[in-house]
């Protein structure tokens, strides 16, 4: 028998690409944020930072000016406005009392207006009743007189007022102080209505 050789003629396969389906693998990863993003999270920013400095600083200050403010109160205006003299032994005097604070009242109590010769001859204290005083207000206060010696028309007086007072304003403490008036000297004749008017001025001391 002759050998034979068989051929297989067939059609070449063509070049199959052979993959394998696994299940994929998912990692969850944060994407990096740029630089500048990094420093926002990690502080505030300067701005802010800055605003909240200011802030604080205005406040403080706001409060200082407040608190001084209040406590450095000054003491009320008093003048003479008119005296009014009847006869030889009943006068009628009138204070003007001026309160020059913006933020603060005051109370005044114990009032005692005192009349004296010049040379302290004789004295005659009257007394007024307690009153309240409101910021800037201002207050014509009358003294009745009664009781007084005089032995001639003309005679020199010498004016002055104790009183005690307390200074008030919103939110702070009361400030209880003597109020020690001197208004100098003054002449009086009877029958006499003078308007002394803006020029006399007493001093006016706190203690």
């Amino acid at each position: 028998m002759e050998n034979q050789t068989r051929v297989a003629v067939g059609i070449p396969a063509p070049n199959y690409l052979i993959t394998t389906h696994q299940p994929p693998l998912f990692i969850s990863t944060y994407p990096t944020p740029p630089p500048a993003q990094q420093q926002s999270l990690s502080c505030p920013p300067l701005f802010i930072i800055t605003s909240i400095l200011i802030i604080i600083l205005f406040v403080s200050l706001a409060f200082t000016g407040f608190y001084f403010t209040y406590q450095q109160s000054n003491p009320p205006i008093i003048r003479i406005e008119s005296i009014v003299a009847f006869n030889i032994t009943n006068w009628l005097i009138t204070l003007s009392l001026k309160n020059p604070n913006k933020y603060a009242s005051i109370h005044y109590e114990k009032i005692q207006v005192s009349v004296s010769e010049f040379g302290d001859k004789w004295r005659v204290i009257c007394p007024v009743d307690e009153f309240d005083q409101v910021e800037n207000g201002e207050t014509l206060m009358d003294v009745d007189v009664f009781g007084l010696v005089m032995y001639s028309k003309m005679v020199e007086v010498v004016l002055k007022m104790d009183a005690v007072v307390c200074l008030q304003a919103k939110y702070m403490q009361k400030h209880w102080q003597m109020l020690e008036v001197d208004c100098g000297v003054v002449v009086v004749r009877p029958r006499m209505n003078t308007t002394v008017g803006r020029s006399s001025r007493c001093n006016v001391r706190l203690r």
